[in-house]
């Protein structure tokens, strides 16, 4: 007879193992049922909540680029993330990344990357008053490493953004405004 000990749980094997089956697996089912940009906005709804709660913790963060920039790169490696600052300054923040938090799950699941830039998005808007994030390179479109670029310039909220660009404002209302 198989002993409970025996079997081979796979994605039950440990809480980070399920945790991040979940997402994956989620992940999928919504790109498939609903496209990648509907997946990628679910996704960003979830990264704004939790960066707005993250972004309730920061109030003696100084509204600095370098700030902001060293803020993102310590959450993301509490997360097994290794993001590190190319640039921090007033009109460009630019972080690479050469190990996502997801792991190698990431790869062709590129709506996963919404929590990346949704949660430095809402970050560095809450704390600069605006963020135009664009992510250039990700791992999970095959590059071996990502390239998210930050741009805290206010003028650019005149204009339209880009395809692979998404803006932020920063929030002052409550828990209800998603």
């Amino acid at each position: 007879m198989l002993a409970p000990d025996d079997i081979d749980f796979r994605s039950f094997s440990d809480r980070e193992t399920f945790t991040l089956d979940l997402l994956t697996t989620l992940a999928d089912i919504l790109e498939t049922a609903i496209g990648r940009d509907d997946a990628e906005g679910f996704i960003d709804l979830v990264a704004n909540r939790l960066g707005r709660d993250f972004s309730a913790g920061l109030d003696a963060l100084p509204a600095d680029p370098q700030a902001v920039a060293d803020t993102l790169i310590a959450l993301k490696r509490r997360i097994d993330g290794d993001f590190r600052v190319e640039r921090a300054e007033p009109r460009e923040i630019i972080l690479t990344n050469t190990r996502c938090p997801f792991g190698d799950r990431v790869k062709g699941r590129p709506s996963l990357c919404a929590m990346t830039s949704g949660v430095f998005g809402r970050v560095a808007a809450d704390k600069l008053g605006f963020a135009r994030v664009r992510l250039e390179q990700t791992i999970a479109s095959g590059h071996p490493c990502c390239r998210v670029v930050i741009r805290p310039d206010s003028a650019l909220a005149e204009t339209a953004p880009g395809p692979e660009e998404k803006d932020y404002f920063a929030q002052t209302g409550t828990r209800d405004a998603d």
